[in-house]
């Protein structure tokens, strides 16, 4: 929980005064400006390190104004140091990530720019807001004039599962060798929150097998995890982690008999159409199994 929502404002003023130099105006890095600017920043940095209240207030122009994402609002700069001080006091050591989103020059004297940014606090919590800042030039000097913040949106779990969603609808292969056929349906659950994926195995046009899987968010591993169960009495679990347009699904699982299992399988899509999959580091109560090669999977036409 934020002690005051201006903890989020030193990491915003930072990303104020590091951005200027990058302002779309055509400026060349080697400028007055851009050495002014980045050593504001270094000097705001080693003010923030010492809790020196009165060289942040010295960031403001006399008539500044702050409005926090919570509507708390201060005008001026001795009403921001003292906001400054409250929660520089209640989070030192407080670590800043900014994301500058786009800077903008509305003339040789005014900037602004907007961004998000994130405060870890020492002990690993984490708060953050969007901002809007402009600062402006006073007697040769770079101010900030106005900051205001916004919530950051909230992120549901389908947002997360979004990465997925191309799987959604209906996928199928086949081993005509073996008259083996494998089908999968994906679809979002009710809510939006979870995809679900059921599985048919036919052979012979027999079903032989069937088996479900749930994937979801996980909030405390901040990671997608999966539940998959077999109609002969099985499960598994695992977490995936992805890299380009490629899923490794990691799972570790127990059989009907009550054996243990684990596997790594690779999820690469190929196309809109099109994805492979394969499965290694299969053991069985610890014993090493054999792999299972790339497979080629199919969108069924209309789906």
């Amino acid at each position: 929980m934020r002690t005051i929502t201006l903890l989020t404002l030193v990491p915003l003023i930072t990303a104020v005064l590091s951005t200027t130099g990058f302002a779309q105006a055509p400026a060349d890095k080697s400028s007055p400006e851009q050495a002014a600017i980045t050593a504001l920043e270094h000097a705001f940095e080693a003010a923030y390190a010492k809790a020196d209240i009165k060289a942040l207030g010295d960031f403001f122009a006399d008539d500044a104004d702050y409005t926090t994402d919570e509507g708390r609002s201060f005008s001026g700069r001795a009403e921001i140091e003292g906001a400054l001080k409250e929660g520089l006091m209640a989070n030192r050591g407080a670590k800043l990530d900014i994301q500058v989103q786009s800077v903008r020059a509305l003339g040789p004297d005014t900037i602004i720019e907007k961004g998000s940014t994130t405060v870890t606090s020492k002990s690993g919590e984490t708060s953050g807001a969007l901002y809007t800042a402009v600062h402006v030039k006073k007697d040769g000097k770079w101010k900030i004039l106005q900051l205001v913040e916004t919530p950051l949106p909230t992120i549901t779990p389908r947002d997360h599962l979004q990465e997925l969603a191309w799987l959604v609808g209906s996928w199928e292969e086949s081993d005509k060798s073996n008259d083996l056929t494998i089908s999968s349906l994906y679809s979002w659950a009710r809510g939006g929150n979870f995809l679900t994926r059921s599985i048919t195995v036919k052979r012979a046009g027999n079903v032989t097998l069937e088996g479900w899987q749930i994937i979801g968010w996980d909030p405390i591993q901040e990671r997608l995890h999966s539940w998959t169960f077999d109609g002969e009495g099985g499960y598994a679990d695992g977490y995936f982690t992805r890299d380009g347009n490629r899923w490794l699904l990691r799972e570790s699982g127990v059989t009907p008999d009550g054996n243990r299992t684990g596997s790594d399988s690779t999820i690469s899509k190929v196309a809109a159409d099109k994805f492979t999959w394969e499965s290694n580091n299969r053991t069985l109560d610890g014993e090493p199994q054999p792999g299972i090669g790339r497979i080629e999977i199919s969108r069924v036409k209309g789906n």
